[in-house]
C-alpha cells in the first residue's frame, strides 16, 4: 500500500512550521524571486512576503534577504540560516517518507484505516454497524447486498446498481451500515409475526422512556449494539435483560464504504 502524507512538527502542543512555509523558502532559493515563488505556491505576493516576514521574525535572524537594484538587478535570496533550515527539514522529510513506506508494508494497516474512517464518520443515524460483504445479487432494478456483522449475524440491504458500483461492493469488501433508530422494529424473542427482510437477535441492555417514546438499546448476539425507538405504549412490559428480536427492512439500510 502506498501512503502519502505531509510533515508537521509539534512541540509542547504547538504546531511548528509546516511543509508549506518550507516549500516557499525552497521556491525562493530556486528562483531568486519572491514573485515566482508566490506564483509556484499559488499565493499572492503580499501573502508570500507576510509569511517570509513572519519566519524572519520568528527565527530571530533573517532567513530571506531582499536586495534592491545593483548590477544584478536585485532579487531575493536565502541566507545561510535559511538554507540550513531547508536542508534540515528535507532530512526529516526523508525520514518521514521512509516511515510511510514501512507503514505501508504492514498487512494489518488496511483494516486499521477502514476502522479509523468509520470512527470519523458523522451521521444523523444512531446505528452504525461494520460488516463484510458476503454476496451481491441483482434483484430487478436493484442489488441485494448480503453482509455479515462482526458478531456473525447477517443483514441484507437493497440498493441501486449504481450505488453498488460507486461503492465498489463485492464479496469480501468492507462496509458500514447506517440505520435510523425509528426504522428498527423490536419484538419479543418468541414472536413469530412481523415483516422485514432482516431479523436480528439480542437482549435489552437499556431502556430510556419519556411520556411518548422509549429508546431501547439492544446488545446483539455475538457483539454489536442497535438502538430502536418505539412508543412508550409499545414498550409496556419490556424489561432490561429480556431477549428480543429486531426487524429491519432491506430498503431502510444505508450503506457506505
Amino acid at each position: 500500500m502506498k501512503l502519502d502524507g505531509r510533515l508537521w512538527i509539534t512541540r509542547n502542543g504547538k504546531n511548528l512550521a509546516g511543509q508549506g512555509r518550507i516549500e516557499l523558502l525552497a521556491h525562493i532559493a530556486e528562483s531568486g524571486s519572491i514573485t515566482q515563488a508566490a506564483k509556484a505556491m499559488g499565493m499572492s505576493y503580499k501573502a508570500a512576503w507576510d509569511a517570509v516576514d513572519a519566519m524572519n521574525n520568528a527565527a530571530g535572524s533573517a532567513l530571506v534577504q531582499r536586495s534592491v537594484g545593483g548590477k544584478g538587478g536585485g532579487g531575493t535570496r536565502l541566507t545561510e540560516a535559511g538554507q540550513q533550515l531547508i536542508e534540515s527539514y528535507r532530512r526529516y522529510q526523508e525520514e518521514h517518507r521512509r516511515f510511510l513506506e514501512r507503514l505501508g508494508e504492514d498487512l494489518q494497516l488496511e483494516s486499521l484505516l477502514q476502522l479509523m474512517e468509520r470512527l470519523n464518520l458523522r451521521s444523523s443515524a444512531r446505528n452504525q454497524l461494520a460488516g463484510q460483504v458476503l454476496s451481491v445479487q441483482a434483484e430487478g432494478l436493484n442489488d441485494r447486498v448480503e453482509f455479515q456483522l462482526a458478531g456473525g449475524q447477517v443483514l441484507h440491504a437493497l440498493i441501486t446498481h449504481a450505488s453498488t458500483a460507486r461503492l465498489g461492493l463485492e464479496a469480501g469488501a468492507q462496509l458500514c451500515a447506517l440505520i435510523k433508530a425509528p426504522w428498527v422494529h423490536l419484538l419479543a424473542a418468541d414472536a413469530a409475526s412481523g415483516n422485514g427482510d432482516n431479523r436480528l437477535h439480542g437482549h435489552l441492555a437499556e431502556l430510556h422512556a419519556d411520556a411518548e417514546h422509549t429508546e431501547a438499546v439492544v446488545e446483539l448476539d455475538g457483539g454489536g449494539q442497535l438502538v430502536a425507538v418505539l412508543s412508550t405504549a409499545q414498550a409496556q412490559g419490556l424489561q432490561e435483560g429480556q431477549a428480543v428480536q429486531l426487524l429491519i427492512d432491506a430498503e431502510q439500510i444505508i450503506l457506505c464504504a
